[in-house]
C-alpha cells in the first residue's frame, strides 16, 4: 500500500497490524506511511519504537536506520536523510553493500531531479557518487537484504549500476564535459559483466547528443 503512495490506508493497515501484535514490521510500515503524510515527529516516535525490536542485532538496528532515512529522504527531508545514510556507510559495523545501495538509489534520485532542472553539474555530482557508491553491482549481486528496499520503495537495484552510469555519461554530455563522458564510457564497459556491457553499447548508440 505505501508503494502506491497511498499513505492513510498505509497509515491504518500498520496501525491494524500492531494492534493485533506490536512487531519491527509493523513499525516500520507505521513510520513510512507517517512519513508519507508529512508528521515527521510522530514516524521518528514509531521508528524509536522500532528499534526496541533490534536490540542486541546490528544488522537489524542498522537496517532500520537506513529505512528511517529512506522515509525520510520520501519526504523531502533530503540533507538530513543524506547525512544519516553517509554516517552509517563510514560505520564499521554496517554492511557497506546494503550502505551502498541505498547510497546509490538516494543519489541517483537527486541527481535525476538536478538533471531535469539543467542542474547538469550538479547532477554530475549526485550521479558520480552513484556510481562509486554502487561500483560492486557490476559483477555481483545485491546482498538479500537489499530486497527488502524493493518490497518498501519500489526500487530496481539489479538496474542501479547500469542506470546510474547511463545518467551520468548523459549528465556529463549535457555539461559539456566531452572528455569526462568518454572516460565515464570506458570505464564502466571495463568494470561491467557482459550483459552490460551489451546494454550500454546499444544505449550509447541509440542516443542523439547533438
Amino acid at each position: 500500500m505505501a508503494r502506491k503512495h497511498n499513505w492513510e490506508n498505509a497509515f491504518k493497515d500498520a496501525n491494524k497490524s500492531l494492534a493485533i501484535r506490536t512487531s519491527l514490521a509493523g513499525y516500520i510500515a507505521k513510520g513510512i506511511a507517517l512519513c508519507g503524510k508529512q508528521l515527521l515527529e510522530d514516524a521518528r516516535t514509531a521508528f524509536d519504537l522500532g528499534f526496541t525490536f533490534t536490540q542486541g542485532n546490528v544488522d537489524a538496528t542498522v537496517f532500520l536506520y537506513l529505512i528511517k532515512a529512506i522515509a525520510l529522504f520520501n519526504a523531502n527531508r533530503h540533507e538530513e536523510a543524506m547525512v544519516r545514510v553517509d554516517q552509517l556507510s563510514t560505520d564499521p559495523s554496517a554492511d557497506p553493500f546494503v550502505c551502498g545501495v541505498v547510497v546509490a538509489s538516494l543519489r541517483l534520485q537527486l541527481g535525476t531531479s538536478a538533471f531535469n532542472s539543467a542542474r547538469h553539474s550538479e547532477a554530475v555530482e549526485h550521479f558520480t557518487a552513484a556510481v562509486k557508491a554502487s561500483t560492486f553491482l557490476a559483477k555481483s549481486a545485491a546482498p538479500a537484504a537489499c530486497e527488502a528496499f524493493t518490497v518498501l520503495f519500489g526500487w530496481d537495484i539489479e538496474a542501479l549500476w547500469e542506470a546510474s552510469n547511463k545518467k551520468l555519461i548523459l549528465a556529463l554530455l549535457r555539461a559539456g564535459r566531452l572528455g569526462e563522458a568518454f572516460q565515464s564510457y570506458r570505464f564502466a564497459m571495463n568494470a561491467s559483466d557482459e550483459a552490460t556491457k551489451t546494454g550500454l553499447h546499444s544505449w550509447i548508440l541509440s542516443k542523439s547528443f547533438r
